[in-house]
């Protein structure tokens, strides 16, 4: 049977009814929460939940501090293969380079005797080195042209190693440092015998009577006018000698060489077709001073201003000595030069031997002994350094 439809009064009561029951369940959720915050229930259920999440997660942080272990020890792995499969590489090309140019220039090997006569070749780089101008603007240097006999210079410029012999630190500027133990014959011969028979026996004895004078002047102040004769009497050594490839994007800031180094010699080996603009720089420097330590010196981050000067060309068989007391130098093959772009040229240091040298600093007095500190040194003494 259909139940009567409702009255208002129904609706009313069953209204009222609704009303009762929310209340009531809101007071008992109230009373409830109220007990929950006022009990320790919470913490303690809060805290199970951690401790149980924490022991449930352990396997997982222990497989994933196994994981990057692993990793971090395949990356090392494949860097490792990396470099000893570019390692391989380079032997490779060095093995196969010997074996043909050791075929390709067995000829030229029978003339080394005669080019590189001692006696003839000291005669000669003594009188070009004599005759060569001595200028003092930006600084004291001189500009050799030509070095050598052209037969000798030739030779030199056909002796020098394929790029896998030098060193492979930056693609940029790598260097083959002497004495060269593996090569091609030819290179080995005759760049072993720049670096000592050349440089030691010809160029060294004739720069170092080129720049008497100017050197007088260096040691009075790098070592004290008083300690001139024991400075001149410090025997002296070809230092340092390397041969240079630089590529374009290479830059070296204006500078001046580790004040150990006298005198610095810088041998062009350009070749036909190479750019004379990649020589390198001389600048001015202003609020120019001694350096206080006995690294290589930035004038620039020293409070001093560099100008550019002049540029001495890359030219053949030239050679430009410089004396490494003031002013500074730098060099720059801009970036769009040429990808293949290669400049070669063989630097070496006239300079005091080292123990000798050490000698005398210890003799000199405190204000000067300390400008022969080390740069770090020379930091941590400054204020607030």
């Amino acid at each position: 049977m259909a139940r009567p439809p409702y009255t208002g009064w129904d609706r009313v009561a069953l209204t009222l009814n609704d009303h009762d029951r929310v209340h009531t369940e809101t007071s008992q959720r109230a009373m409830l929460s109220g007990i929950w915050r006022g009990s320790r229930l919470a913490g303690r259920l809060r805290g199970a939940w951690r401790h149980e999440a924490d022991e449930a997660l352990k396997p997982v942080r222990k497989d994933v501090r196994r994981l990057a272990t692993e990793v971090e020890r395949l990356r090392a792995a494949l860097e490792q293969t990396a470099i000893r499969a570019a390692r391989g590489d380079r032997a490779s090309a060095q093995v196969r380079s010997i074996m043909e140019l050791n075929e390709s220039q067995r000829d030229r090997l029978v003339d080394l005797p005669a080019l590189l006569d001692e006696q003839q070749l000291r005669a000669h780089v003594s009188h070009a080195i004599s005759t060569a101008a001595l200028r003092s603007d930006p600084f004291e240097h001189i500009v050799v042209d030509p070095l050598f006999p052209p037969a000798v210079y030739d030779l030199l410029i056909s002796a020098i190693p394929p790029a896998a012999f030098f060193d492979d630190h930056d693609p940029i500027k790598p260097n083959l440092v002497f004495p060269m133990t593996f090569g091609p014959t030819l290179s080995t011969t005759v760049w072993n015998a720049v670096d000592t028979m050349i440089a030691r026996q010809c160029i060294q004895p004739a720069v170092l009577e080129k720049f008497h004078q100017p050197l007088q002047h260096h040691y009075d102040t790098v070592f004290g006018p008083a300690f001139r004769a024991q400075a001149n009497a410090l025997p002296k050594l070809s230092d340092g000698g390397r041969l240079m490839l630089r590529r374009s994007g290479y830059h070296l800031a204006a500078h001046r060489d580790p004040k150990r180094s006298m005198l610095t010699c810088l041998m062009y080996l350009a070749r036909p077709g190479d750019d004379e603009r990649h020589g390198t720089q001389l600048f001015r420097v202003t609020d120019d001073r001694e350096a206080s330590y006995k690294q290589t010196y930035y004038p620039g981050a020293d409070g001093g201003t560099c100008e550019l000067a002049t540029v001495v060309p890359f030219r053949p068989n030239t050679m430009l000595v410089f004396l490494n007391a003031h002013g500074a130098h730098g060099a720059t093959i801009p970036a769009d030069a040429g990808e293949d772009l290669e400049r070669y040229s063989y630097q070496f240091y006239v300079a005091p031997e080292n123990a000798a040298l050490g000698t005398l600093i210890r003799q000199l007095p405190q204000d000067r002994r300390t400008m022969w500190q080390n740069k770090n040194r020379v930091a941590t003494l400054k204020p607030n350094a």
